[in-house]
């Protein structure tokens, strides 16, 4: 799919979210172009804060080289990019020059894929599709999303995506309001993993998080279950307190042993299609 041709009519259209941004389903509609800014305080530019060649996503994926983008609408507290997810001046700005040697090197480094991962890539939408455009013989795309994007941005993506990585946090609304500041969010994450399943592949990627097995973790495998039961679901164990984990009691401490291996007996009983 990422070979094929981006219309200059869809560049377009995602450069009207920056005098009315509704890209993410914060909706504010600020006037980005005016210096406004909205929650993920993302302006005109994009930056790229780190871009390397990793073999730590899943197997079908690596070796993968992702571009990390500052900047970020959601607040999650636990973040293991801390500020340069949450600042979006940080970082090298991202042109289709500087794409195109970012390309050119990951080639070299025999990566698969390109991943556009944050921060949120979704808030610079216009941007990334820009230096798409602007490059041809493109790699397959991997979007590595918080998925609390609109239906609009989905509609920008579609097409051009080839993998989608749904990071799904949060079991219920009250542990993402808590935790990342953010409301509504089981119903968009579920309807934004509904149209990404028809758009592209999709990868449904969870963060065990200590003392959260019962509130989150058993009704998000739950909804998949209900909603999505083919899905690809990827279980990760590597939580680390990072950030302002601190601030939350039972998130101070890494992952034990015991929740990690009844999170796995748990979902793999529940007959989800765990991949590694």
């Amino acid at each position: 799919m990422a070979s094929v041709g981006i219309s200059i009519d869809r560049v377009a259209q995602a450069r009207q979210h920056l005098q009315s941004c509704e890209l993410c389903e914060h909706r504010c509609g600020v006037d980005r172009l005016a210096g406004e800014r909205g929650p993920c305080r993302a302006g005109v530019e994009a930056r790229v804060f780190r871009h390397r060649v990793e073999c730590g996503e899943e197997l079908e994926l690596v070796p993968s080289h992702l571009l990390y983008l500052s900047g970020c609408d959601l607040r999650c507290g636990f973040c293991i990019a801390g500020q340069n997810a949450f600042d979006p001046r940080r970082g090298e700005p991202l042109t289709p020059e500087m794409f195109r040697a970012a390309l050119a090197w990951g080639r070299q480094q025999d990566a698969r894929n390109v991943q556009w991962v944050g921060g949120e890539p979704t808030i610079h939408l216009p941007a990334i599709l820009d230096v798409l455009r602007a490059c041809d013989d493109l790699p397959p795309i991997v979007w590595k999303s918080d998925f609390h994007g609109t239906p609009e941005a989905f509609d920008l993506l579609a097409g051009i995506v080839d993998v989608y990585v749904a990071d799904f946090k949060f079991g219920n609304d009250q542990c993402a309001r808590r935790i990342a500041r953010i409301d509504n969010y089981v119903s968009i994450l579920l309807r934004n993993l509904e149209i990404a399943a028809g758009q592209a592949d999709l990868i449904v990627r969870h963060l065990l998080l200590p003392g959260h097995f019962e509130c989150c973790f058993v009704p998000l495998v739950q909804a998949l279950r209900e909603r999505l039961p083919d899905v690809k679901f990827s279980l990760r164990s590597g939580y680390l307190p990072r950030w302002l984990a601190s601030r939350y009691p039972e998130l101070v401490d890494p992952l034990s042993t015991a929740e990690s291996v009844r999170a796995f007996e748990y979902a793999e009983q529940s007959g989800l299609r765990l991949i590694v």
